[in-house]
Formats: C-alpha cells, structure tokens, sequence
C-alpha cells in the first residue's frame, strides 16, 4: 500500500491557510479605524486619539516601500498644491497597528487655506486581494453611501456625514493590483478616509 500520497493529502487538507484565504476581516479593520479616528478636531487631537487608543507610531524603515512611496508623493503634491493657493499643508503622522493580524497603517494630514483647514485620518492596508464589500460598510454605518463605483473590481463608497459625529465624510476604497487607476490613486488594496472640515485658526 502506498501511504505516501494518503500523507500528502492529510497534510494538506490540515494545512493552515494563509491569510489571503481566510475571510477579510473587515468589522474589526472598521471599529479599529473608528475608535483610532475618533477625534479629528485637528490633526495634533487625531493623534492623541490614535495613541490612546494603541496605535504605535510607525518607524519609517519598516514601512514597505508602496506606503513611503505613496507618502512622498502626497506629501510632494499636496504640498505644491497648498503653495500655490497661499495655504500649508502639514507634515503627516503614521501609525500602524496589527488589526486580527493584518497589518495596517494610518496616515493623519491637514491643510489649511484662505480660513479654512481640513484634517484627514486614513488606513491603509496595502496590497491586500480581499475587498471590503459596500454591503458590509453600509450594515457597520447603518445607512447607504451618498456615491458608489463598484466596476471591475475598482471599489469606491462615500457616505457623507462620516462614522462619527463631526466628521465631514467617510469613504471605503479598494483598488485591486491590476485596476487600470492604481496609478492614478497611488496604491492597491484597501483603504478608509475620514476627514473633518474647520475654521482655520
């Protein structure tokens, strides 16, 4: 009898899966994001809240490199873009956290312009194949985005007001590795933004 092929099998049916076969586990990813980026009076309150809730800062050489180089760019871009309109764009803050093991990133801006500032909190989980669905976001808010793209992969939600009270918009994004617009967003995976609007002191 041949038990070596009976070994294999019984290996691999007993075999863990990987991370990427397992479901996304996207409602603990969305309460993370919510309690980090509960507070967005401004960026410096932004980042209280995402240390007390145990958010580490994150030491720029472990970062992979799609998240430096998507950094650089919005940092380069918005900062031009603020220049030219006579207004300022601050240096951006990032966290990171292991999230029921996925790790991901939080990157906190502002910008403030002719009296008026706009401080963003977003999460980043770079590279990962698993969306977030639309339906599962819109069950956590508990009501329907205001604008949806959900074509070829490509997903986009927003819901306006945000998660919290205060929050200006909340928005859902997954951009597969192979869209067409991952180089217009800079990044693939899946990513959540939050943003407040003020008066700019």
């Amino acid at each position: 009898m041949h038990r070596a092929p009976f070994l294999c099998l019984a290996l691999a049916l007993t075999a863990p899966a990987s991370a990427q076969d397992m479901p996304y586990p996207a409602r603990e990813v969305l309460e993370a994001f919510k309690t980090g980026c509960g507070a967005i009076e401004d960026q410096a309150a932004a980042s209280k809240s995402l240390s007390a809730a145990g958010w580490d800062l994150s030491d720029p050489a472990s970062r992979p490199a799609p998240l430096t180089e998507f950094l650089t760019f919005a940092q380069e871009a918005g900062g031009e873009v603020m220049r030219a309109q006579g207004g300022t764009m601050s240096e951006m803050e990032v966290f990171e956290k292991t999230i029921a093991g996925e790790r991901v990133f939080i990157v906190l801006s502002e910008v403030r312009s002719n009296g008026v500032r706009v401080s963003g909190c977003r999460l980043f989980d770079l590279g990962e194949t698993r969306p977030i669905p639309i339906e599962t976001a819109t069950d956590w808010l508990g009501r329907e985005p205001v604008k949806t793209i959900d074509q070829d992969g490509l997903i986009i939600a927003d819901w306006e007001p945000g998660t919290l009270p205060g929050h200006d918009s909340f928005q859902l994004f997954f951009v597969p590795a192979d869209s067409p617009l991952k180089q217009a967003f800079k990044f693939d995976g899946v990513a959540l933004k939050s943003d407040t609007v003020g008066v700019s002191q």
